[in-house]
């Protein structure tokens, strides 16, 4: 039998979900700034999609992982022969669903790049390695962050003309595969720790402040060094133009340039060029900016995600009732962040765009989530797209024991 829900990580997607909605419906605001508490509110940019994404991949571990004495006659069990063969499947019709939603979220036109289409890619990308040893896993995830943001900045460079929403998003945008497949990663190797042990906990914790001061210190580091200023934001450091951002501002669902229908700033030359044959913007590798998409950003937002990881596993049961909501919300993720983009498209079509001026949209959708999801978490269960998306990766599978998802 597989233990109960991870309340911590639920409260850890919770959080990157409401990290999403204060970033697209919340008003412009300027960059993250420690000595303004004014702009506390920027800390969501950016770090919201990546703690999403790191809980994504701790979540197909748990998904997928061997179970203790296990029967062998069970095929839905990864460590039955038949095992494993099945939940790589259920992961690949998992990715189609997501690709599926994503795309109907993307024709809504908001300026809000969906996620879920390279969520869906990275999730293909993650199968053979499903049952990788730890250390294989580790290494690939650090070549992908590594290599990542080069391959997205060559290829902005050589693409800088795709149109189509979709591959602009997974390849161009704000969440470039390759790039993202590392974050989904790192979340797979968390996930293999025994995250019900406090000091697996602290050591997450450690590890995410110390690879915060390293990508964010080490990026300001570089860029000082090469000359060039510390908050500049480039090519690579795309966010959403739309009513609801400024600056950086995208977080989570996430954002690019502009519409998604639009290259947008990827078309302007750096370090020299043309419109038509663009340079590549080798000074974005260095930027720390949210969406950033180079290694010292996404370093640092890793970093933040670990330890706001850690800190929801630590603190989460001593919460009790105090966190429920957000634990709510984290459980119905997938639910809350499609419901938040249909929001944000409903309210751009009543043609008022001053709605985008204040917080009054912001904390409706908020408090709305936790009010809906906590009951229907309690008296119901599952969020009716992840109910969808679970039942239609199992569509293929035989008769047998159902295990529990998380």
């Amino acid at each position: 039998m597989r233990p109960s829900r991870l309340d911590g990580l639920d409260l850890a997607r919770g959080l990157a979900v409401l990290g999403m909605v204060v970033a697209h419906l919340g008003p412009p605001h300027p960059d993250f700034d420690w000595a303004r508490p004014d702009t506390w509110v920027a800390v969501v940019d950016g770090r919201s999609a990546v703690l999403f994404a790191l809980c994504a991949g701790v979540s197909l571990t748990l998904m997928t992982r061997p179970r203790p004495a296990s029967d062998p006659s069970d095929p839905s069990d990864p460590s039955a022969p038949e095992g494993l063969v099945v939940h790589r499947r259920r992961v690949l019709v998992r990715a189609v669903a997501l690709f599926v939603l994503g795309s109907l979220l993307t024709v809504l036109d908001t300026p809000v790049q969906v996620i879920l289409p390279t969520y869906a890619v990275c999730f293909v990308a993650t199968i053979p390695l499903l049952r990788a040893r730890t250390r294989t896993a580790a290494g690939v995830a650090a070549a992908a962050l590594v290599t990542g943001p080069v391959c997205t900045a060559v290829g902005r460079s050589v693409l800088h003309d795709a149109s189509d929403p979709l591959v602009h998003g997974v390849l161009l945008g704000a969440y470039p595969g390759i790039t993202w497949w590392g974050v989904v990663l790192v979340g797979l190797v968390v996930g293999r720790l025994p995250l019900r042990r406090t000091r697996v906990h602290l050591l997450l914790l450690a590890a995410g402040i110390a690879a915060g001061v390293v990508g964010y210190g080490g990026g300001v580091l570089v860029r000082a060094a090469l000359g060039l200023p510390p908050g500049d934001t480039s090519a690579s450091g795309s966010a959403s133009t739309g009513p609801g951002t400024a600056g950086a501002g995208s977080a989570g669902a996430g954002s690019a340039g502009t519409s998604p229908a639009d290259p947008g700033p990827h078309l302007v030359p750096q370090g020299g060029g043309t419109v038509e044959h663009p340079g590549v913007d080798w000074a974005g590798l260095t930027s720390v900016q949210p969406h950033a998409g180079s290694t010292p950003e996404l370093l640092g937002a890793l970093g933040v995600a670990l330890a706001v990881l850690a800190l929801s596993l630590l603190t989460a049961r001593r919460a009790g009732v105090l966190l429920a909501p957000v634990r709510a919300v984290g459980a119905l993720a997938l639910t809350v962040y499609a419901a938040h983009i249909v929001v944000y498209a409903a309210l751009d079509a009543t043609g008022d765009g001053h709605w985008h001026t204040g917080w009054t949209a912001t904390l409706l959708v908020v408090v709305g989530a936790g009010l809906v999801a906590t009951p229907w978490r309690r008296w119901i269960g599952t969020g009716p797209l992840e109910r969808l998306v679970r039942r239609t990766s199992r569509s293929l599978d035989g008769p047998g024991p159902r295990s529990r998802p998380h």
